[in-house]
């Protein structure tokens, strides 16, 4: 089993140079989340090709654990569905809520962040990402209802 140190040092490392940072200029999906528990703002910038995600960016001013949780989320969501994104978004939400240790193969490169789920108040700092993402699928899903 990895120690807690090499997922603290995966975490810094995302903190200190996060993935996919920025805005996308001309972006098809677009999504804010805030924590007012720590006042951490983020916004989703995405990028669709017929469904499938293309690029995607993430703006955030919060703490490291929210900042390492937006890098590591975008890394994992490019040249996915966006269906497929948010599916592995809500297997991330019921591991944080499980008691188990055990995670699914697909949440391997998140154990990190699951590593944290004791903490009880940084749940939100991990999700931000992932509920601006489930916010851009929403909105998807509302635009193609319309066509």
């Amino acid at each position: 089993m990895t120690t807690p140190s090499i997922y603290r040092d995966q975490l810094l490392e995302h903190a200190r140079h996060p993935k996919n940072s920025g805005r996308l200029e001309s972006p098809d999906l677009r999504a804010s989340a805030y924590n007012p528990l720590c006042g951490d703002e983020l916004e989703l910038t995405l990028a669709l090709s017929e469904g499938t995600i293309q690029d995607c960016k993430t703006q955030v001013r919060g703490c490291s654990i929210c900042q390492a949780s937006a890098s590591m989320m975008s890394e994992m969501i490019l040249s996915k569905t966006l269906q497929e994104a948010t599916k592995t978004g809500h297997i991330f939400s019921e591991s944080l809520r499980k008691d188990t240790d055990e995670i699914p193969e697909t949440l391997k490169p998140l154990r990190p962040l699951i590593a944290l789920k004791t903490h009880r108040s940084r749940i939100k700092c991990m999700k931000l990402a992932w509920d601006a993402l489930e916010d851009c699928a929403r909105q998807n899903e509302t635009w193609i209802k319309l066509q």
